[in-house]
């Protein structure tokens, strides 16, 4: 028997959902939970383990596991992933009529109480707009459980609703079995995720992907409808986010930590990309806080 896995997840009692952000996955034993667990595959690989197989999973793989099957993980290689973890309650409602459409019940259905495991777990991988539409959803409703802006329950909870849609349609795919994005291209955007935190230059780029800067900029446009230096500075500040708010490190130190030698130049980006400067980010966001 494996015990089922509930403890501190649900941060807000008003909202069935909640997320946990790995970056990296440890290995992790063999065990099961009393929720839904959709992990969304960021970058890197690692061996995913069931009762009864083993399997490699990578950068826009999505693993569906239902309250009581059992899975783990070892094997780690820089892996980097968001679980979105759900209550059965967020299902027992259908208002929008979701249980109704295909696949639902081999993705979200409910397993035998006395056999939960008896179906193995739902594992595909999305196509690669898929995946940047899906990853865009889920890191937005992580935003709004972090920051608790006005409206963040339905917000995140819409978000939610959206990324199980697009799920549902990709799982539907005859051909989502298959990442249909070259190899170059996936190693590339790992590449940036693992290591955006250096001073990276677009001759590391090139020499990690094979590319030619030109082609190198057309990819990151079509798929991310920026440059790769704006990237790189959305996750910087984005991780710069919850520096400010999880740690006291002074907003030099973040800067550094994120590759930035210029702390002003972090605190132009930073507002940029925000609307608010470094220090302005961490009073509101703790003050807002401290009064809920």
């Amino acid at each position: 028997m494996f015990q089922l896995e509930s403890k501190k997840y649900w941060l807000d009692p008003c909202l069935p959902i909640q997320f946990e952000y790995r970056d990296p996955q440890q290995a992790f034993p063999l065990h099961a939970h009393d929720f839904h667990e959709i992990a969304l595959v960021f970058s890197g690989k690692a061996t995913h383990l069931t009762i009864s197989d083993a399997y490699e999973i990578q950068s826009g793989d999505v693993l569906s596991v239902k309250p009581g099957q059992v899975h783990g993980y070892k094997n780690i290689r820089s892996l980097t992933l968001m679980n979105i973890l759900v209550k059965p309650s967020f299902f027992m409602e259908d208002y929008f009529g979701i249980q109704s459409l295909p696949g639902y019940q081999t993705l979200f259905g409910e397993e035998p109480r006395d056999k939960p495991d008896k179906n193995p777990i739902s594992h595909f991988k999305m196509d690669f707009d898929t995946f940047l539409k899906a990853k865009t959803l889920i890191e937005s409703a992580y935003s709004e459980m972090n920051d608790h802006p006005t409206g963040y329950r339905v917000s995140a909870a819409s978000q939610v609703l959206h990324f199980f849609i697009l799920l549902l349609r990709n799982y539907g795919k005859k051909n989502s079995g298959k990442i249909s994005f070259g190899a170059n291209v996936a190693k590339l955007f790992d590449y940036v995720k693992e290591n955006y935190r250096r001073s990276l230059s677009m001759e590391d780029l090139i020499e990690v992907s094979g590319m030619s800067a030109s082609h190198i900029l057309r990819v990151f446009k079509h798929y991310l409808g920026c440059s790769p230096f704006v990237y790189i500075n959305h996750l910087r500040v984005s991780r710069a986010k919850d520096d400010l708010i999880r740690t006291a490190k002074p907003i030099t130190e973040i800067a550094l930590d994120l590759g930035y030698n210029d702390s002003n130049y972090f605190s132009r980006c930073f507002k940029k990309y925000s609307g608010f400067s470094p220090r302005e980010y961490r009073i509101n966001t703790l003050t807002e806080t401290l009064l809920e």
